[in-house]
């Protein structure tokens, strides 16, 4: 993908993206405008083909019932990192491993998947080379599920977090494994479990 978006043109690419993945067929002109505010069919259109010429959008036939994701758009289809949390953005090009596709349902714009290395977490269920289904988040609440990363490990961890007083920390859910208390930063929301049986 190429060039940022605007504020309108993420949202109208979103709103795409959600018709195509709930309803498995673009939204209208009409649609569009109506759910982004755009006045103008002739501006809907403009956004159109703004997303197009930036490699977010794929039409054939009409402006709108003909759109399509490009593959790499497919919000099924969901990176693999190797690391989280570098450069100021979670995910870099140079980080992806590969892709994984998941339940449509379950899958949203952004989300990235991660692989389980170690058993630290097995008593929540999580198994070395399990897969994580991860969604961006930069605050949790306790006891969720979150990916966060620590000054001393980049590629991210796995864990617990719980308030403890007035202080947070990263709990492992194997007795092994002690409480992670230095500063760390949540990156991202553990929504979803992958395992292979092969």
């Amino acid at each position: 993908m190429s060039s940022e978006l605007t504020p309108l043109q993420k949202r109208v690419l979103d709103f795409i993206t959600e018709c195509i993945q709930d309803r498995g067929v673009p939204p209208t002109v009409r649609e569009i405008g109506k759910r982004c505010k755009i006045g103008a069919p002739s501006s809907v259109a403009y956004h159109i083909k703004q997303l197009e010429s930036k490699g977010f959008l794929k039409h054939e036939g009409s402006i709108s019932r003909g759109l399509t994701l490009p593959e790499d758009a497919d919000p099924s289809r969901l990176p693999v990192l190797g690391r989280v949390g570098a450069g100021n953005g979670i995910i870099a090009q140079e980080d992806i491993e590969g892709h994984l596709r998941v339940d449509p349902d379950s899958a949203r714009r952004g989300d990235f998947v991660l692989r389980v290395r170690g058993d630290s977490m097995t008593g929540a269920g999580i198994l070395e080379g399990d897969f994580i289904q991860v969604r961006p988040a930069e605050t949790a609440r306790d006891k969720q599920l979150v990916v966060a990363v620590t000054e001393d490990d980049a590629e991210g961890v796995v864990k617990r977090l719980r308030k403890r007083g007035a202080s947070w920390q990263l709990e492992s859910e194997n007795p092994n494994y002690g409480p992670i208390t230095e500063r760390f930063r949540v990156v991202g929301l553990v929504v979803g479990l992958i395992r292979n049986y092969t």
